[in-house]
């Protein structure tokens, strides 16, 4: 009996996996250059809109190259004309995108619940406190 629950608990376990593995392998990643992102508040604004967009899966930031990374669908595309009104109603200037065959975000495939844009703001924080603390 304990047989027979391994192996069903390892086929689901294996076909989750092989699901999970194929709907990502489809997917594209779009490097989006944008002038102006310098904190992890302006990463969090273009963060949430970029995620409310059909199709996309992931949002990373690279603060220090003003690079956004989005990964999504192979059927998700993005134009010039809609990524310069996206970054203009947040403040900021679009640059260029280019787009990749593969995915590369660390936390695409879910498995990092913090963000990118959390993540350099704790880094912010603990850069401000130990700069407090030398003062």
């Amino acid at each position: 009996m304990n047989n027979i629950i391994k192996t069903t608990l390892l086929s689901l376990a294996s076909a989750v996996f092989f699901t999970s593995t194929l709907a990502a392998k489809g997917d594209v990643q779009y490097d989006i250059k944008v002038d102006g992102i310098t904190c992890p508040f302006c990463v969090a604004t273009s963060e949430k809109a970029l995620k409310k967009i059909d199709g996309v899966h992931a949002v990373g930031a690279n603060l220090d190259t003003g690079i956004i990374s989005v990964c999504g669908t192979e059927t998700l595309i993005f134009t010039d004309e809609q990524l310069k009104r996206l970054f203009r109603k947040k403040g900021f200037t679009y640059r260029n995108v280019t787009k990749h065959k593969t995915c590369t975000i660390e936390d695409h495939a879910g498995t990092h619940p913090e963000t990118d844009a959390e993540k350099n703001h704790a880094h912010a924080k603990e850069s401000k406190g130990a700069k407090e603390g030398k003062e």
